[in-house]
């Protein structure tokens, strides 16, 4: 037998995809044709899953090859953003095709309900919300209208009870609740040596052993298969990748060996993380494919927010999670439905999450009922003829001392540029983009027209955007905050 090169593999394995996706778009459209239903909706979200940690991407480390498969079937996003550097305002976003401060979210739920700051720093951030308010209407309420049943399969983190999955719009609710991770990724998913640390209250059952990207995945098929004969939106919303970092011990085994040979990443416990994460979205795509569904099926594979620095390296961004800069903020964004979405298509368009929301709902069709939302549909980005996509301005507003960065600010890209306006220490920094994707070079003293353009669209967009801001600190000591922690 021949021996295979890299290329000529990777040649045959998109053939692959772009067979099944030419498949897959003429049942779609035979379908369409005879006035079938809207499609299936798989939204499948990593938590903390960095940018460049997928073999799509550019990664030589991490072992993605279901996640490459789609990205070959669908259109794969390098410019895509979270709404936020952290979670709970990336997952609002994505419930309402808003802005996180204009729902009353700029920082993550924290245990103590509200949010840390250094007691003598320059700023003390909004007195927000620590639950997505039931007045806003959901995803899973704008699809309500168009016959889909729904669940909620993971990671919430947007309210407790009265806040939770079931209440605002979906069917089913496997395993979210309050709190942003898990005490364990392992069975019964609770710390034994801390009492108050209980299990996921909504994740009932299992047994020894069970690992929780796998149980969830193993709930993901059950409500597919229940669900096959009429249009479902799958809301697969892994605690994965975020720590605690752990993982079963044989893939651990496995990329310990490999980092002997590849330097290029750390952590053997994360990759074999993600290679759950991928593991998981091939069962799903399998559980569709064996169905008869994938032709009839959109598929969204994205992260919340930036790779948290201590588990991976995302250059060639700079810093990660809880940062604005591009490490922080830039995700993985693949978009796949065979007969709408270009098979291995690559858009650089900046785009944010909460445009997903509009462009679920687009994709759902006319008996879906969206509210008004600040995102803009994709799909003229998607379809081969979808039209005109304008240029626009992204933001971003911060204002907290985050476990990673500590240091509070606000963010706009305008084209190549990006500013950041930070709070504490007060700074801007002025990038292009265009050639300096690692922003190593900052403008602002170079350009000043242009720092002071953005700057003021930045302030004037925070001003009629976001309701609860932010204010300067009474207590403010300088001295005192340079070694202090936020609490």
């Amino acid at each position: 037998m021949p021996h295979k090169t890299a290329a000529s593999s990777r040649r045959e394995f998109l053939r692959l995809g772009l067979g099944l996706a030419a498949a897959g778009s003429q049942a779609a459209r035979a379908r369409a044709a005879a006035g079938g239903r809207p499609p299936n909706i798989v939204l499948f979200l990593v938590d903390d899953l960095g940018w460049a940690d997928l073999g799509c991407q550019g990664s030589a480390f991490y072992e993605t090859p279901r996640i490459d498969r789609l990205a070959a079937e669908g259109v794969r996003f390098t410019g895509a953003y979270s709404a936020c550097p952290v979670c709970s305002p990336s997952r609002a976003a994505l419930m309402t095709g808003k802005q996180p401060g204009s729902v009353g979210f700029t920082g993550h739920i924290t245990a103590i309900l509200r949010h840390r700051y250094k007691k003598h720093g320059r700023i003390v951030p909004p007195d927000d919300y620590m639950f997505l308010r039931r007045r806003e209407t959901t995803l899973a309420e704008a699809l309500q209208p168009a016959g889909y049943v729904s669940a909620s399969i993971g990671k919430w983190h947007l309210g407790s009870e009265p806040y939770w999955p079931e209440k605002q719009g979906f069917d089913l609710n496997v395993a979210g609740y309050d709190h942003g991770s898990p005490p364990t990724h392992f069975y019964p998913y609770k710390n034994p040596d801390k009492e108050w640390n209980s299990a996921i209250p909504t994740l009932e059952g299992g047994k020894p052993g069970e690992y929780l990207t796998d149980r969830l995945t193993d709930e993901a098929v059950r409500f597919i298969e229940r669900n096959a004969e009429k249009p479902f939106f799958l809301y697969l919303t892994h605690y994965a990748v975020h720590t605690p970092l752990e993982a079963p011990g044989g893939l651990i085994r496995k990329y310990e060996r490999k980092l002997r040979e590849d330097d290029s990443q750390f952590s053997a416990v994360y990759a074999a993380m993600i290679e759950k994460v991928d593991e998981s979205l091939g069962r799903v795509l399998d559980a569709v494919e064996r169905l008869g569904l994938r032709g009839d099926t959109a598929v969204v594979f994205t992260s919340d927010n930036g790779g948290e620095q201590a588990a991976t390296r995302n250059a060639p961004l700079r810093e990660g999670k809880g940062h604005l800069y591009e490490g922080g903020i830039r995700v993985p964004l693949i978009v796949s439905l065979p007969g709408r979405a270009r098979a291995g298509a690559v858009s650089d368009t900046p785009v944010n999450l909460a445009d997903l929301y509009p462009t679920i709902a687009a994709l759902a069709g006319g008996r879906a009922r969206p509210g008004a939302t600040q995102g803009r549909s994709l799909t003229p980005l998607l379809e081969e003829d979808g039209g005109f996509f304008p240029a626009r301005d992204l933001y971003w507003y911060y204002p907290h001392y985050s476990p990673q960065a500590k240091r509070p600010g606000a963010a706009v890209r305008s084209g190549r540029f990006k500013l950041i306006e930070h709070y504490d220490p007060p700074g801007i920094e002025l990038y292009d983009l265009e050639n300096d994707i690692g922003e190593s070079r900052n403008l602002a003293g170079e350009k000043p027209e242009k720092t002071a353009e953005l700057r003021a669209k930045l302030r004037q967009w925070i001003a009629a955007n976001v309701p609860i801001r932010h204010r300067l600190n009474p207590a403010y000591d300088p001295q005192i905050a340079a070694t202090e922690r936020p609490e």
